[in-house]
């Protein structure tokens, strides 16, 4: 069959095979431009495939190496370079000016010299902690918004509970010289006589907290007015925790010398709580104890006391022991989906003594220190005393051979308060169970709790641990938490040196100005007598000082090892994940080349074939041009003439 061939025909099929051709050549000058093989996934799904693949492998090693890893290593860098900064501080300040102070005490010069030196080096390990790391506090856990110390001096009601072993109670040493060391012109005669017999020295066995200035709570009257004098009760607690003994639905709590099985009726309204006691049993609905003469409860042991608070806390107190102990657990029930109830007791139960109002000091006075020395006319064996100021927890002989005679890992738990807090004071919340006083967003009074875990799990789950991924399923540990490389105790110690030296300078001037009203020949008689006899008191006073300023410093300088040899441990752990991280760039550095070689292989253009190409696409449209003009200038007309 014969086909006519139409001018327009040859037009059409010419334009459509010039664009073809033009479009060829716009896809390789794209390609040109952009470098790359496809500019779309239609150009070749293939390619675009893998590319998807390699670029999402290649963009996670770039998270890992250029922001992951660097982040850590800038992090790992300036916690090593702070520890480096304490340890140093610790060996060539610290330790040698405690070394120091054993021999610096002989003239004002030397004692200010030594004080000046320990705290401008305290200041400087204080100044370390808050070291951060793109405004981030590298030592403080995931409380990377808050420094390690206060900045600013602040009142703030917080509400601390230290966990510590039996093992860290240590001795002291007290040298009663009653007033004389506050002796000067003014005031010889009226100081009260003591004599160098009289003077004494005195070990006594104590646990120094974390601060001193802490909060005491005052009596008040009927008006509500504080009681003048003053006097206070106590608003601290101390005690050991035990296991708590589980028995069926029961669990079985006791004091030094009485045990109870305790279970808890959750069916009865009010509920109740029914303690065992030797064989009989005693009900005491919630909220009650008793002691409640309601309850006509008799035939309970001498002393002691049982209640069921509401907040579900069992309590047993024996006020027959001395000091006065309480046994406390808690308890919660929860009803499940089938209507019955569940109680669950606290693992652990707290056995607290009672530090009696006599006893609690604001200050560390001569009284203070010697309500827990027996002698031959005293004795203050069981007794427990609280100084505010300085942050002691004092115990009479026999009650700290109670806590010896417990296993070494017995934890001793103390909750005291404090609101008054001073520059450089180092923050609870990164070491304590801590309730602190706050305020909601609408500004209503609230109390934020801090470390609740460490209640349950003491040194175990209460490290905050910041780990960065530099690589798939890979993790690293960045911090370093305050524990690990800062302590109270440290701080604790230099003020304890400081104080002694002080202590060491009161009686010091004082011999200086007896001794300078004996030389002056004004005085005779009793004078001269008591003159003299505060001179040799003074004297003793000051040997007695003195050995305690040795004696002490050098368990100081074994301490100061030992928080030394716990920073560089701290600093060495920190340089080993240092080192390790440098493994991982290295590998994440030829991961991202290798990566990025693959990417490159798959999605980029060769520049010389792309030329060859299009030169040639080139020529071909041009050698188009000229034929489709050459044959588009003969018609059908000319056919046909």
């Amino acid at each position: 069959m014969a086909m006519r061939i139409t001018t327009k025909m040859m037009q059409s099929t010419s334009l459509r095979n010039l664009n073809i051709n033009k479009s060829r050549q716009e896809k390789l000058t794209n390609q040109m431009s952009t470098g790359k093989k496809i500019t779309r996934p239609s150009d070749d799904p293939v390619i675009a495939i893998r590319s998807l693949k390699l670029n999402s492998s290649l963009d996670k090693i770039d998270q890992y190496y250029e922001k992951n890893a660097s982040d850590a290593e800038s992090w790992l860098e300036l916690t090593e370079s702070a520890l480096s900064v304490v340890n140093d501080i610790l060996t060539n300040d610290i330790r040698k000016n405690i070394i120091s102070a054993k021999s610096s005490y002989k003239t004002v010069e030397d004692r200010e010299a030594v004080i000046t030196h320990l705290r401008k080096a305290m200041e400087e390990i204080y100044s370390t902690g808050n070291s951060d790391s793109g405004g981030r506090s590298i030592f403080t856990g995931y409380r990377t918004d808050m420094p390690l110390t206060l900045t600013e001096p602040k009142t703030e009601y917080n509400r601390i509970t230290e966990q510590f072993q039996n093992d860290t109670i240590e001795k002291m040493t007290f040298v009663y010289a009653g007033d004389i060391k506050t002796i000067n012109e003014g005031n010889w005669n009226t100081v009260e006589d003591i004599t160098k017999d009289e003077v004494s020295s005195y070990e006594i066995y104590r646990k120094r907290l974390a601060y001193g200035d802490l909060d005491l709570k005052k009596k008040t009257g009927p008006d509500g007015k504080p009681l003048d004098p003053i006097e206070y009760e106590s608003n601290i607690d101390i005690g050991f925790m035990s296991d708590a003994k589980y028995n069926g639905e029961g669990v079985t709590i006791s004091t030094t010398s009485v045990s109870a099985y305790v279970t808890i009726d959750t069916d009865e309204v009010p509920n109740e709580a029914v303690f065992t006691i030797n064989g009989t049993e005693y009900a005491i609905p919630k909220g009650m104890s008793s002691d409640d003469p309601t309850l006509g409860i008799t035939g309970l042991p001498q002393g002691v006391i049982l209640s069921y608070d509401e907040d579900g806390t069992i309590r047993m107190e024996n006020t027959s022991l001395e000091p006065k102990e309480t046994a406390t657990i808690g308890s919660k029930v929860t009803k499940n989906a089938d209507g019955t109830k569940t109680v669950e007791y606290d693992k652990k139960f707290k056995t607290s003594f009672t530090i009696e109002p006599e006893n609690i000091f604001a200050s560390g006075s001569n009284e203070a220190y010697k309500s827990v020395v027996s002698t031959e006319d005293t004795d203050n064996g069981n007794k427990i005393t609280f100084i505010a100021e300085t942050g002691e927890i004092l115990f009479g002989n026999k009650i700290a051979e109670r806590f010896k005679q417990m296993p070494s890992d017995t934890e001793l738990r103390v909750t005291y308060e404090k609101s008054e807090w001073k520059k450089n004071d180092i923050d609870p919340v990164h070491y304590f169970y801590t309730e602190r006083a706050g305020k909601t967003a609408s500004g209503k009074d609230k109390i934020l709790v801090f470390n609740e875990n460490f209640l349950d799990n003491p040194g175990k789950d209460g490290r905050q641990i910041i780990e960065y991924d530099v690589g798939n399923n890979q993790t690293l540990q960045v911090n370093t938490t305050a524990d690990e490389a800062f302590s109270h105790a440290l701080g604790r110690d230099v003020e304890e040196v400081i104080a002694m030296l002080d202590e060491y300078g009161s009686y010091q001037t004082s011999l200086e100005e007896v001794e300078k009203l004996i030389a002056s020949e004004k005085y005779e008689g009793e004078d001269l007598s008591k003159l003299t006899r505060q001179k040799e008191a003074l004297e003793k006073s000051m040997t007695f000082v003195l050995d305690k300023i040795n004696k002490r410093c050098d368990e100081l300088v074994k301490d100061c090892d030992g928080y030394f040899a716990k920073t560089q441990l701290a600093e060495t752990d920190c340089g080993a994940r240092l080192a390790r991280l440098h493994m991982v760039q290295n590998r994440l550095e030829m991961q991202q080349t290798n990566f990025g070689e693959l990417v490159s292989e798959n999605e980029d253009a060769d520049y010389t074939d792309l030329v060859i190409q299009l030169k040639s696409i080139e020529m071909t449209y041009q050698a188009a041009l000229s034929a489709i003009s050459y044959t588009m200038q003969t018609s059908l007309l000319d056919f046909i003439r």
